[in-house]
């Protein structure tokens, strides 16, 4: 990976931040919280995993748990704290740790398009079918290519199984069919994906 980002032009700058963001989306997976008491307020639970993530972001470690556990939120022409429960923190961390993901992916393949710009007349161009459904999104995230990933998987795997092996296995028992194309073979999009370096 580390040469990799070196090939597309990445800082050093740039490479250390990014694998801050990494380190810290994990840590954050590991912060701990519990009810207090009877009361509708959660609180830390052992701040390990939270000093490492205050570290690797740059930020005061009170602050990240202050702004988890009692955020200011604004209320008419004023803002007020308002206490959270365990359910709301971890619901807190997790969307924050997706949207910090989130924004590293969507600058990773920012970078990347620009390194890799070649200011020519487009000649190819790589596809990923959602067979869910006909979503338009003004921006797909690392979010939906995951999904538009495994669909494209699975759709191989169909594909594979009750296409190309039942029609070799017709070969083999000398049986006449005819042949049933079933459109395009999706290994080579798949592999560029999945496999190391593409």
């Amino acid at each position: 990976t580390d040469q990799a980002f070196d090939v597309l032009g990445f800082t050093q700058e740039e490479k250390d931040d990014i694998y801050k963001i990494t380190a810290s989306v994990m840590h954050m997976g590991g912060m701990k919280f519990k009810q207090r008491g009877r009361e509708e307020q959660a609180e830390a639970d052992g701040t390990e995993e939270g000093d490492r993530v205050a570290k690797l972001l740059g930020v005061d470690c009170g602050d990240l748990y202050k702004n988890l556990l009692k955020p200011r939120i604004k209320v008419g022409n004023e803002f007020v704290t308002q206490g959270r429960n365990k359910d709301q923190v971890a619901y807190s961390v997790g969307a924050l740790s997706k949207g910090m993901f989130d924004r590293l992916f969507k600058y990773l393949v920012k970078k990347c398009n620009e390194t890799l710009d070649t200011k020519q007349k487009r000649q190819h161009f790589i596809g990923v079918l959602d067979i869910a459904g006909f979503e338009i999104f003004d921006y797909n995230g690392f979010e939906q290519l995951c999904i538009n990933f495994t669909n494209e998987k699975l759709q191989q795997f169909f594909n594979h199984h009750m296409f190309v092996l039942e029609q070799e296995e017709y070969k083999i028992e000398g049986i006449n069919w005819d042949f049933i194309d079933f459109g395009m073979d999706l290994l080579a999009c798949i592999d560029l994906i999945e496999k190391p370096m593409g």
